[in-house]
């Protein structure tokens, strides 16, 4: 049913465009196959529901720090909530191969190719760039790297993130403003589903 409750979450907002990774373009376009064939069958004349495009970031499949899709339920995955030292311990024991030179070969190095890729999106380089600068240096240099690429690249977030902890009624509020919103809108949908369909009673 993830994808139905995924179309929801799109549909009563109206979203035309949606940002998702790779994997999700199926479930984008189940969505809009809801939304057209809710269109085609009672609202030919006045569509309610946009029919959404997917839009794929620089980066539309992110390897976790074992070469595999990263999820959480894996734990292959760097959370944004972890400290500095927590991310630097998890790189630092993440797998890699017995080759000393570090080249960038996702099909059959996934293992370093995925801390080359994190390197790469965290820097703004090219994974192969920072394999030839690594060479001969080994896993131990190529974690390092990663480490700091990361750290100094989740640092602003951590800050802001950690700003925003010291006053949990301000997020609260946030988060209450922001599901009053989305009520509304939601609400407004439903109307015109409801008209639309013919559901008044």
């Amino acid at each position: 049913t993830y994808p139905v409750h995924q179309a929801c979450d799109i549909l009563f907002c109206k979203g035309n465009i949606v940002p998702v990774g790779k994997d999700q373009l199926p479930h984008i376009e189940l969505t809009r196959t809801i939304a057209r064939r809710f269109n085609e069958r009672y609202a030919k004349k006045n569509p309610v529901f946009p029919e959404p495009d997917a839009i794929l970031s620089d980066a539309p499949e992110i390897p976790g720090l074992d070469g595999q899709k990263m999820s959480k339920s894996r734990g292959n995955s760097i959370m944004l909530s972890a400290t500095a030292a927590e991310t630097a311990k998890l790189i630092k024991k993440s797998r890699t191969d017995s080759e000393r030179k570090i080249t960038f070969d996702p099909i059959n190095r996934p293992e370093v190719s995925a801390l080359l890729t994190t390197a790469a999106l965290t820097t703004g380089r090219d994974p192969k760039e920072i394999a030839e600068e690594i060479g001969d240096s080994g896993a131990g240099a190529l974690k390092m790297y990663v480490v700091e690429s990361v750290n100094n690249f989740l640092a602003p977030m951590r800050e802001r993130r950690a700003e925003l902890a010291k006053d949990m009624d301000y997020v609260r509020d946030v988060l209450a403003e922001g599901n009053k919103k989305a009520n509304t809108i939601a609400n407004e949908t439903l109307e015109q589903v409801r008209d639309a369909m013919g559901m008044r009673y």
